[in-house]
Order: structure tokens, then sequence, then C-alpha cells
């Protein structure tokens, strides 16, 4: 009797040291979570923009030794203005930070007196892809573009998922994961390429793929170029081989013909296939372009949802209990096929539960979209997205 209560106690405190601390708090839309942990990483998980923000900044104003940020949408207002503060705090205290920002998805900075105030204090700051006509900065296309997101602290901790940084998004629904483990490492093998590449002044060779780690957690590039779509392939590989359940939530819903094909054969193999997307969108056309997909999804069993509390911005997906991604690649056409991308993929299971919870939660404030009912839409909707039907697949 004795060894058996030992036995017990002794399993009740591994798992005690397994999961530190983990809280299902549910406040309002958002499903926060604490640190946990397995044997070789700790993460945590936002929610929202707001919290993905204050993590953000705390996080880099404990760094110490060097400060690695990449951004697709940097806006120097308010929000913005608090990130540049303390990047230049951080670097008058002798931490080497690094900021690389895309030129159109953060044209604003680079047009800003903020610029020059970063650069006086030590800041090194590059921009990926300069949009001008005959320049030698942009040696491929001006549609290929960084949305890639990612902060990397004393080159130990790491933070990825789509938050942007700018005042019009604070109320949105969004995901982000911080990180601290061996995958921290193949993040900053990444950024020193792409630190790289940029400071070349080209973009070439700009996606690297890296074998899963021990402990279930891989940073994976994605880049519009030949044999580079990693975070794609790996999504549509993962979706073959699905048994359960697909679970895809994107802000931006306009699928390439691969990807509608693997969900069609996904449902028929009996998987429960949900995809959340806005109730409203930010991108008005884009929006347009994805309700062309819906008719011929949702007669295939597809269920597709509309987040109706906030503007969505999460880029995930769950598949089955052993696979998951958290990043910044959307479902549509631009970030498959012309944006250099990227995510973290996890086939830990303590996590992948974590993301799918986050699933549910947020379709408990989703809609349904009733095939029926969506046939009967007005005419005139039917009309505009006619228009938009012959560019959809650029958008």
């Amino acid at each position: 009797m004795r060894k058996w209560y030992k036995n017990i106690h002794q399993n009740i405190n591994d798992i005690s040291k397994r999961v530190i601390n983990v809280k299902n708090n549910i406040k309002g839309k958002f499903f926060n979570q604490e640190y946990t942990t397995d044997e070789h990483t700790l993460w945590s998980f936002t929610t929202s923009t707001q919290e993905a923000w204050h993590v953000i900044l705390k996080t880099c104003e404990q760094a110490t030794e060097s400060l690695y940020v990449e951004q697709f949408l940097f806006t120097p207002d308010q929000i913005g203005q608090q990130f540049i503060e303390l990047f230049i705090k951080k670097a008058k205290e002798g931490v080497h930070v690094k900021l690389i920002v895309d030129s159109a998805g953060s044209f604003a900075l680079g047009r800003s007196l903020y610029l020059d105030a970063m650069e006086e204090a030590g800041v090194k700051v590059k921009f990926f892809n300069w949009m001008l006509p005959f320049s030698k900065n942009s040696k491929t296309l001006w549609y290929f573009r960084n949305h890639r997101r990612l902060i990397i602290a004393d080159r130990t901790t790491m933070i990825t998922g789509g938050t942007c940084i700018g005042k019009r998004m604070e109320d949105w629904r969004d995901t982000q994961i911080k990180i601290e483990g061996p995958v921290v490492q193949q993040a900053v093998k990444v950024f020193d390429q792409t630190w790289k590449k940029v400071y070349k002044k080209h973009t070439q060779s700009l996606g690297t793929q890296y074998k899963s780690g021990i402990d279930g957690f891989s940073y994976i590039t994605h880049a519009p170029l030949l044999g580079e779509r990693h975070v794609y392939h790996r999504l549509i590989d993962a979706i073959r081989q699905a048994k359960k359940c697909v679970y895809l939530t994107t802000p931006y819903f306009a699928p390439d013909h691969r990807l509608q094909r693997v969900l069609v054969l996904a449902t028929r193999r009996g998987v429960d296939v949900k995809i959340i997307i806005p109730a409203v969108g930010d991108h008005k056309i884009v929006e347009l372009a994805s309700n062309t997909y819906f008719e011929f999804l949702l007669s295939k069993g597809i269920q597709i949802f509309r987040y109706k509390p906030s503007m969505i911005h999460a880029k995930t997906a769950v598949i089955d209990d052993d696979w998951a991604t958290v990043g910044t690649m959307n479902l549509d056409s631009v970030s498959l096929r012309y944006n250099f991308e990227s995510a973290v993929v996890i086939t830990n299971p303590l996590c992948v539960d974590e993301l799918k919870d986050h699933f549910v939660q947020d379709l408990k404030v989703s809609e349904e979209i009733d095939l029926q009912e969506w046939k009967a839409r007005p005419q005139f909707q039917k009309f505009k997205e006619m228009l938009v039907w012959p560019i959809r697949k650029f958008l």
C-alpha cells in the first residue's frame, strides 16, 4: 500500500514539473495561458494584440545582450512609438538591436523622423525589398514581401505569430507564441541569414527548413522560390494524413487548388474540417474574393465559421491531436505564392492541445455559414464577387 501511494505521489510530482501553472482563464473573448513546459521547452500564448504587445515590450525590456526584431507592419504611431523608444533605450544601454522591416508594410516608418533617431542611438535598421523603380536595392519582384514577424531576445527567447505594430490593430484577436528552448537557435539562424541577405541588398535564398527537434517544435520558413514553400507543403502533408480533425484559423482565405483539394479529400475520409475567418475583414476586396470559394467548399462538407467579436488575425492550424502551426502565413494567394513567411510547427501534444482549446473557444463566438442561406444572398453581392473573381489569385 505504501509503495502504491509512493508511486502515485511521484506521478503527481512528475506532472507538476511537466506543467507549470497552466491556467485556463476566459476573460471576455480572450483565452489566456501562463507558461507551460516539457523537458526541453517553455512556451506561452497570447490571444489578443494588446496582450501580445505587452509581452513583447516586457521581453524586449529584459534583454541584456541582443534584440532582433523582424516585422512586416510597423507603424510609427502612438503604439509604434512605444517600441521605438524602447529600442533606442536598449541600444543606449549597450544591447545590440537589429530591426528588419518590410518596405511596403512599414512604408510610413521609412519616411518618419524616428528612423534617424533609432540609427543615431545605435539601432541597426534594414528595409526589405525597397519599392523604388530601377533601384539596385530591389533584385526581386516588388510583389515579394517579407511578411514574417519575429522577436528574439538574447538569442534565448523568441516570439512569433500574427501580431503587427500599429494603433488600428489594438482590438484584434490574434495568436502569438513565446518560446524558450532549442527551437530558438533555429530562429536565430534564420534571422542571421535574413539580415545578411537584406544587408547585401538582395533577397534570394531566404527559405530554410529545419527538421523537428526532440522537443516537438520547429521554426520553418516559406519563400516564393522554387522548392522553398516549406510552411505550405508541411500544412498540405499534415492535412493529407489527418484522421480526426483539421481546424484552420485565417484572416484572409483564398485557397489555391491544391489546398482546396486536400481539404475536400479530408472530408471524404470522415475528417472534421472547420475553418474560422473574420465576420468582417479589414480588406474588403480580399473578403469578396474569399466569398467566391464558399459555395463549392460548403457543398463538399467543409464547415466555415465567421468570428463575430472583432477582427480575427490569427494564423493557426490544428491537425488531429499531434500537429499544429502558429505563424504568419495566411491562406490566400499572396501568402501562399508571393510572400516570405514563417511558422512554428508543433508536434508537442500539450501545446497542440492548447491551440485546439483556443479554436474551440473561438467557435463559441462564431457563426456558421449555412449553404442554403449562402446561395440565397443578394444578387448585388454576387455581382461584386463576380467582379473580383478574375483577380482572386493575386489577392
